[in-house]
């Protein structure tokens, strides 16, 4: 039986009481790494003042840096590329992925997408809190796709039996005139009849998102992987009710721990005690600084007639029948300053500590500043890649790879990626599959080309010394394979067909060449 209104709501307010205990942890996560974010339990007024708890700004700068190389490391240029599970899509094959990878590219880079700002804001929440809530759906005209990052507050999801995040729901307050713009004459009649008198008025909706035969509609669910639906939480009223057959939230999870759907960053657990620590240390440090640059002063009792005045050209009265031979009337304490050189360098392990935890000290190349052999700096990045590895590794295929298979079949679905008519056949019965560029993995790609490389420098060598080595290379095919392998144009290369078909025509003109050169020397 379809559920109601009512029992919707229900369940969404039990997973939401499920979520209550995160909120605290992240606040607390907030607090110390990301005070822009910090609005969990607590509400931020416009203009006020984010980081006013904190006294060092260092952890808040690890996760700024790390947040951001992400994008820089993952997103940037040509940053994926579509491939098939078929392992010879052919000529067309190649040809419609690239140009699909291209149209993708464009939807992605279009302004209105919002993509940019989507992932920005994802990628802080990734690094700090372990998550963050995409949304990936087609854009108001359904001409392109539109990327919204949203409060984890406002959302709870749970897993479905493969491990992954089935449903989520999603708490919303969106302004009167906003709510009539997007669902019309479909909310409920009471906010249509005060929509002009009262536009900024908030209304609180829930948006759900679950699998359709959760929700008990067996017709729905015949036809759909899942149902969106808009209640009116106040009313009790369903504004819209959609089948879709996509995911259209995306929950990139940085470390999922057994039992529990909501995951953690491994970089502000490990780092949170050290920021702790080093808020409480940069206080002693500037209390320490503030007494050598302004030490305590000792006042000799009934000698000093008024308050001790330390501020620039200020005058302290001494009384005039004081006898100095008895010490200054007024007079410096002395400090002992070298504990301060040692809390400098107890603070910058502290730092480094923090570094480490964000990957700070992991995420710049190596120096290949000097001069090195072929050997040696494939070492060297072999080396930069099994650092860096456990940590984008699995956000490629976490986070770029879902975010990427999402816009790809609301593409399809929209017709945005052409007719599925148009897609070769060597192409239609398989999986489209998605390959990332990164600094990490630019040496895979161009594997195959130095492999080439060093085929050909073997078989000039080789050569010198017979001749006929030549006949045990398929040179052509070695050829394809590198030029595909660094990601030329396919454009470039021409199809086997008819490159065998100009080899033979070739092959024949020169045959005939050669037999008319014999018949003249016969002559």
């Amino acid at each position: 039986m379809k559920l109601t209104p009512e029992q919707l709501i229900e369940q969404s307010n039990k997973l939401f009481d499920a979520q209550y205990p995160m909120l605290s942890m992240w606040q607390m996560l907030a607090d110390n790494f990301y005070p822009e974010r910090a609005d969990f339990t607590t509400i931020r007024n416009t203009g006020e003042e984010l980081s006013d708890s904190l006294i060092d700004s260092y952890p808040i700068l690890a996760r700024r840096d790390m947040a951001n190389s992400l994008s820089a490391m993952l997103r940037t240029d040509d940053w994926f590329q579509m491939s098939s599970n078929n392992a010879n899509p052919g000529y067309d094959g190649r040809a419609w992925l690239q140009w699909a990878t291209g149209r993708m590219y464009n939807l992605m880079g279009d302004r209105r997408s919002n993509f940019t700002r989507a992932t920005k804001e994802a990628d802080h929440d990734y690094v700090t809190f372990g998550q963050p809530v995409l949304s990936v759906e087609p854009n108001r005209t359904r001409d392109g796709l539109l990327y919204r990052c949203w409060h984890l507050r406002d959302c709870a999801w749970f897993d479905g039996d493969d491990g992954q995040v089935c449903a989520v729901h999603r708490k919303w307050k969106p302004k009167l005139h906003e709510l009539s713009r997007i669902f019309g004459d479909r909310i409920h009649a009471e906010l249509l009849r005060c929509k002009d008198r009262e536009p900024f008025k908030e209304v609180s909706v829930r948006h759900i998102f679950m699998p359709a035969d959760m929700y008990g509609d067996e017709k729905l669910a015949e036809r759909f992987q899942y149902v969106s639906i808009f209640i009116d939480v106040d009313r009790k009223f369903v504004m819209e009710e959609v089948g879709l057959n996509y995911k259209m939230y995306v929950v990139p999870r940085f470390q999922t721990i057994s039992g529990s759907p909501y995951a953690y960053s491994a970089a502000t657990v490990v780092a949170l005690p050290n920021s702790r620590l080093i808020q409480a240390m940069t206080h002693t440090l500037l209390e320490a600084g503030e007494r050598y640059t302004r030490p305590p002063i000792i006042a000799t009792q009934k000698a000093v007639r008024s308050d001790v005045n330390l501020s620039a050209d200020g005058i302290t009265w001494v009384s005039d029948t004081y006898d100095e031979k008895m010490g200054a009337a007024l007079r410096t304490l002395q400090q002992d300053r070298g504990g301060f050189p040692i809390g400098l360098e107890l603070r910058d392990d502290v730092k480094g500590v923090i570094d480490s935890a964000f990957y700070l000290n992991k995420l710049s190349p190596p120096d290949l500043g000097r001069e090195m052999t072929a050997y040696e700096f494939s070492e060297r990045m072999k080396a930069y890649r099994r650092e860096n590895l456990p940590l984008f590794a699995p956000i490629e295929a976490e986070y770029s790879g879902q975010l990427c298979e999402t816009s790809f079949e609301i593409a399809m679905q929209l017709g945005l990626l052409g007719s599925p008519y148009d897609i070769p056949e060597t192409l239609r019965n398989n999986d489209v599959e998605f390959k990332f560029k990164s600094p990490l993995s630019e040496q895979d790609e161009e594997k195959k080309r130095n492999t080439f490389m060093q085929v050909a420098e073997m078989l000039g060598t080789a050569s010198q010394f017979d001749q006929t080595v030549n006949r045990d290379i398929s040179i052509s095919n070695a050829l394809r394979d590198a030029v595909q392998g660094i990601g030329a144009p396919s454009a470039w290369i021409v199809p086997p067909e008819t490159a065998a078909e100009v080899k033979q025509q070739d092959m024949m003109a020169a045959l005939a060449a050669q037999a008319a050169e014999q018949g003249m020397l016969n002559e």
